[in-house]
């Protein structure tokens, strides 16, 4: 009989063991995020830079704060603008690159991204970091240079709210981007 009580306090803990470890185990939300970065047809190489990035929502980011992290290449199965990028070319417009990739998102307000060359970028003349923040909205954004050869400098520096399968276009004299984000999972 008195064994009868030990199974209860075993069920609760083994519950509250299991609990404790699944939720430690899960990790950060992931997000596959797909960029097209081209240069416009009407660019003026002696056009100053972008202007300063827009002010986003007010997003107040809770607990501590988390840093963006590449998890790897989007297989080519996975992009979604390919047609895009195709119509951008037939109107002219050169595409400088076209790539997608999976990561996590960093805490809202820390302006930690992603560098273009651990994206895998080797666009001769482009430098920079894409942003991608979570606090209680998901805002996208980058920091880029662009220097055509010969050419001035272009910057685009911007960040935004943006909301899952959504493209957005991000704009420049100089280039421009095209994006979407869908959620990976966790």
């Amino acid at each position: 009989m008195q064994r009868l009580w030990l199974w209860p306090c075993l069920l609760v803990l083994w519950l509250v063991g299991g609990s404790t470890s699944h939720a430690q185990g899960t990790g950060a939300s992931t997000y596959h995020v797909e960029v097209i970065i081209f240069r416009t047809s009407g660019a003026r190489e002696g056009e100053p830079g972008a202007a300063p990035p827009r002010a986003a929502s007010g997003d107040a980011a809770s607990g501590a704060a988390q840093v963006a992290r590449y998890l790897g290449p989007l297989p080519a199965a996975k992009l979604q603008l390919s047609g895009a990028r195709q119509k951008l070319a037939a109107s002219g417009y050169r595409v400088l690159a076209h790539t997608g990739w999976t990561q996590t998102a960093s805490t809202w307000g820390s302006r930690n991204g992603l560098p273009v060359d651990q994206l895998g970028l080797q666009v001769p003349g482009l430098s920079g970091s894409f942003l991608l923040e979570r606090g209680s909205l998901l805002h996208f954004g980058m920091n880029l240079r662009y220097t055509p050869e010969g050419g001035a400098a272009q910057q685009m520096n911007e960040l935004r709210r943006i909301r899952f399968n959504e493209k957005n276009y991000y704009d420049h004299p100089g280039i421009g981007v095209i994006a979407v984000v869908t959620p990976g999972g966790r």
